[in-house]
C-alpha cells in the first residue's frame, strides 16, 4: 500500500470522531446563541429570570463537557457564563428600547425637578422629574442622563411608556444600534470560546470524555485497541516518518500500553516533542518506556 493511500485509510478511520466534535461545537454554539437571545426575552416576558439562568448554565456546562473535557469544558463555561452576563445587560437595554419604541407615545415634557445622584465609583447621573404640559406627571421612573443635560422649566420632548414600567426617553436615546453591536460582540466571544475548547480538545491536550462515560470507557477497550492496530497497519506516515494519532479518540488506553501494541506492529512510540498528539514510527528520537 503506498503512503497516499495508506494516509487516506488512516483518515477514513479517524473521520468519523472529527465529524461528531464538529456537530457537537456546531450544537453548542447554537445552544449560546439561543441562550443569549432566550435568556433577555424570557426575563421580559415571562420573568423567572433565576431558573432560566440555572437551566442554560447547566445545559451549557453539560455540552462544553462533552465537547472538551470536565476541566477545560468547566472553564470555558464560566467564562462564557460571565461574558453572557454582559450580553444579557446589554441586551436588555436593547428589549426597553424596542419595547419603548413600539408601545410608547410621544408628548412634550416639562422638567419640574433635577437630581444628581453620585455612584459608589464617582460617575454621575442626572435624574429629571417631568411633566406633561397639562400638569399630569409623566409615567414611569424619571429620565436618567449621564450629564446635565437639561434645566428645570425647560420643555422637551420624549417617549413616554403608558405602562409606566420603563423610563421616559428622548427619541434620539432609543437608537439600540450601538447596544446591539456591543450585545453581538459579546456573543462572538462566547462562540470564540466554543471554538477554542474544541479545538483543545481536537489537539488532545485534556480528556474530552465526560466523566458519565469514564466508567464505561474500559468496556470498549477492545475496540479501541483494534482500531489502533489499523491504523497503525495503514501506515500513514507523514513528511517527517510519523504516524500522528489524537488520544482523545482513545480514552480507554494509555500511551504506554499504545506504546507496546506499537511494538508489536513493528513500531516504535515517540515520547519527545509530540505537541499532544501520539506520534509513531519506525525510528524515534527517544522511545516510550
Amino acid at each position: 500500500m503506498n503512503n497516499s493511500a495508506a494516509t487516506e485509510a488512516g483518515q477514513q478511520i479517524e473521520r468519523p470522531s472529527t465529524i461528531r466534535q464538529a456537530c457537537l461545537a456546531v450544537a453548542t454554539g447554537c445552544y449560546v446563541i439561543a441562550g443569549n437571545v432566550g435568556l433577555v426575552v424570557g426575563s421580559n416576558t415571562i420573568g423567572l429570570t433565576p431558573l432560566l439562568w440555572v437551566l442554560y448554565a447547566v445545559g451549557l456546562l453539560v455540552l462544553l463537557a462533552r465537547l472538551g473535557g470536565i476541566e477545560p469544558g468547566c472553564s470555558a463555561g464560566i467564562f462564557i457564563l460571565l461574558v453572557t452576563g454582559l450580553a444579557f445587560y446589554i441586551g436588555s437595554g436593547v428589549w426597553d428600547n424596542l419595547i419603548l419604541q413600539e408601545r410608547g407615545r410621544t408628548v412634550e415634557a416639562v422638567i419640574m425637578k433635577e437630581r444628581e445622584e453620585t455612584g459608589s465609583r464617582g460617575d454621575k447621573t442626572w435624574h429629571y422629574e417631568l411633566t406633561q404640559r397639562d400638569g399630569i406627571n409623566v409615567p414611569g421612573p424619571d429620565l436618567k442622563a449621564d450629564s446635565d443635560r437639561f434645566d428645570v422649566g425647560q420643555t422637551i420632548t420624549v417617549i413616554e411608556d403608558p405602562k409606566g414600567k420603563l423610563a421616559p426617553q428622548t427619541p434620539g436615546d432609543t437608537s439600540s444600534a450601538s447596544d446591539l453591536l456591543g450585545a453581538g460582540g459579546a456573543v462572538a466571544v462566547c462562540l470564540a470560546a466554543v471554538g477554542w475548547t474544541a479545538v483543545r480538545a481536537r489537539k488532545g491536550e485534556e480528556d474530552k470524555v465526560p466523566f458519565w462515560k469514564k466508567k464505561t470507557a474500559d468496556v470498549s477497550s477492545g475496540d479501541q485497541e483494534q482500531r489502533f492496530r489499523d491504523v497503525l497497519r495503514a501506515r500513514g506516515f507523514d513528511r517527517r516518518g510519523y504516524i500522528r494519532i489524537s488520544p482523545g479518540n482513545y480514552s480507554g488506553m494509555t500511551y504506554q500500553r499504545a506504546a507496546q501494541i506499537a511494538r508489536e506492529e513493528g513500531l516504535r512510540a515517540e515520547a519527545f516533542g509530540n505537541r499532544g498528539y501520539w506520534r509513531f514510527g519506525e525510528q524515534v528520537v527517544e522511545e516510550v518506556e
